[in-house]
């Protein structure tokens, strides 16, 4: 049975209609009632392939308003909300059930995120057109037919794909004997297909996904289309939990069954006292401190497992600073650059960037030395932002700060995280300008999750007094005493199960997460298309760089350290000589090679 329509039909036609495509085809329906329900359901008003399975059984519900379309995610039945099983998404943002999204002409979504079976929505309305132009277009689709192909970052490449972590010239792929495409590496930062790290070359399976940096690109046929820049990161934590053994039987639960959804263009505050499990939560969200129990998704995929796939997407800035004082910015940001990017890159422009996202232009030629602690801060996070990634991770940066500067820095990562659609998380115990941020989540003591959602909520959910967020710290604390004898852990327990009785946890938490492959145990449907996605594989190996590049720029550095720091170049070239003179002396009498008398 056919669901595309007619061209003609669609042509002459002045309703609005919605388009879908998955790897291979596409699907038409005009969109003439006031209210539609899409999905793969008999009777959905939009009825989808049965063999489509990243959309539901009831996928989502468009009602008309005015001369537009308004979509929320899954249905509402009997006063009952059933969000979709992928959901859906606007630039990797979950689409609530209860809050609308307004369709305009030339608006695109996403249903799921593994990318052989999501399917793209594109509403048109040729009564109301937009021309949209956007330089970050998906599902770029070219011919690869008896022809050599080459992809990189160079604008002779066929396929260009622009990053900082991308090797101008990056790979080619040839159709060789036997009538099968085979993938050749020439990058610094190598390739993925099918999740599993390509030694130097290897023959491509047809439907196979290639990831070059934050590109995703599926082999379908004799045509390769780019189905992901990989520019949206979202973070999906589901039950994360953390136990240590400190004893053969006894042990500490660090994090306790936490969830939150990190999405793109937010700005995250993990906050919560001494012990709470803050750090241990962004480590773990960062992929580098292993789990006890539960997930963390980086769009859609299993991060713990596919870590070396995203090394090079995250950035993490660490409490302490590790930037050399004796050098200035700019060789400090040189140096980097030549570890972390492929050798034929244009250092100065990333470099001239940076500076210029991380408001430090006019600083370029100052020692380190010389810099305002808030300064400092700022050249720990241009470090991670020469590699441009999209999932940003900090440790206290606002740490020893004084008001003014917590401020500026606070609104700096609220730049990084709005101008570019980064997802940034933060930890941090100051509450002053917690206010900026999109999201807060409050960890209590036991690695309880005690509220997540907008700062402006967070007080009236403990009942204190508004933007009071101290006395949030002091709720979170009470002593026993002040308890009637109930620990401090138990106590924050208590307010993790009060906030998932919330409504805030279902809007906030519930609402916004997609998690690949948690089914309703109540539904009937096996969800075939995540069970790939949740397949345990061999872990991909990680891309090394070269050791004799690390090396070249490495002793390139230690010679400027030296040669900076005057006084213990000066004091060591005085000393040496008098240090082989007085061993010298010492020695004379003796044979410098003898063991001595047996």
């Amino acid at each position: 049975m056919s669901h595309s329509l007619p061209k003609t039909q669609l042509e002459t036609s002045s309703d609005p209609y919605l388009e879908l495509t998955n790897q291979t085809q596409t699907i038409k329906f005009p969109l003439k009632k006031a209210q539609l329900i899409l999905g793969r359901a008999t009777d959905a008003d939009l009825k989808t392939p049965e063999d489509w399975l990243a959309i539901s059984r009831y996928q989502a519900t468009l009602t008309r308003h005015g001369d537009e379309y308004e979509i929320y995610d899954g249905i509402t039945k009997n006063g009952t909300r059933q969000p979709s099983r992928n959901g859906l998404l606007v630039e990797q943002r979950r689409v609530g059930v209860v809050e609308y999204y307004q369709l305009f002409d030339g608006a695109e979504l996403q249903i799921g995120q593994d990318p052989m079976t999501l399917i793209r929505l594109k509403y048109h309305n040729p009564q109301n057109p937009k021309f949209i132009v956007s330089s970050t277009t998906r599902n770029q689709s070219i011919s690869i037919k008896n022809r050599s192909i080459m992809l990189g970052r160079d604008p002779s490449c066929n396929l260009v794909l622009d990053s900082p972590v991308v090797s101008r010239k990056h790979v080619v792929i040839d159709k060789v004997d036997g009538g099968y495409y085979q993938l050749f590496d020439y990058s610094t930062n190598g390739v993925f297909v099918n999740e599993q790290k390509v030694n130097q070359s290897m023959r491509l399976p047809d439907g196979c996904t290639i990831r070059i940096g934050s590109f995703i690109l599926v082999l379908s046929g004799d045509r390769l289309t780019l189905q992901d820049r990989g520019d949206k990161l979202r973070l999906d934590a589901w039950e994360v939990t953390r136990i240590v053994s400190k004893h053969s039987r006894n042990s500490q639960t660090l994090l306790n069954c936490v969830s939150i959804p990190l999405e793109p263009g937010q700005l995250i505050a993990i906050v919560g006292g001494s012990g709470t499990g803050k750090s241990t939560l962004l480590k773990t969200l960062l992929g580098i401190q292993p789990l006890s129990g539960g997930y963390v998704y980086l769009n859609g995929s299993d991060l713990q497992q596919n870590f070396n796939i995203y090394r090079t997407q995250i950035g993490y800035v660490p409490q302490e600073d590790i930037v050399h004082r004796n050098l200035t910015v700019d060789r400090v940001l040189t140096f980097a650059a030549q570890l972390r990017l492929p050798p034929d890159t244009n250092i100065e422009a990333v470099i001239q960037k940076t500076l210029t996202e991380i408001e430090l232009l006019d600083r370029r030629h100052t020692l380190i030395s010389q810099l305002s602690g808030g300064q400092l801060k700022r050249v720990s996070i241009g470090v991670e932002l020469l590699a441009d990634p999209k999932l940003f991770f900090l440790d206290e940066p606002t740490s020893g700060l004084d008001p003014g500067l917590d401020k500026k820095m606070m609104q700096l990562l609220r730049k990084l995280a709005h101008s570019e659609n980064r997802t940034v998380a933060l930890v941090t115990h100051a509450t002053a300008n917690i206010t900026l941020c999109d999201r807060v989540a409050f960890m209590g003591r036991g690695g309880n999750l005690c509220y997540f959602g907008p700062p402006s909520e967070a007080p009236s959910f403990f009942n204190v007094g508004r933007d009071d967020f101290a006395e949030i710290y002091n709720e979170l604390e009470k002593s026993p005493e002040e308890n009637q004898g109930c620990s401090i852990e138990d106590y924050c327990h208590q307010w993790n199960t009060r906030f998932k009785q919330h409504t805030d946890y279902q809007k906030y938490v519930l609402d916004a997460l997609i998690v690949p492959g948690k089914i309703n145990a109540n539904s009937p449907e096996i969800n075939q298309a995540n069970q790939r996605t949740t397949k345990l594989k061999d872990k991909p190996k990680q891309v090394k760089p070269s050791p004799l590049r690390q090396i070249r720029v490495l002793l390139q550095r230690d010679i400027q350290l030296v040669l900076a720091d005057r006084f213990n170049l000066g004091l060591s070239l005085l000393t040496a000589p008098i240090g082989i003179a007085l061993i010298t002396l010492a020695i004379r009498e003796q044979e410098p090679l003898t063991l001595g008398d047996g």
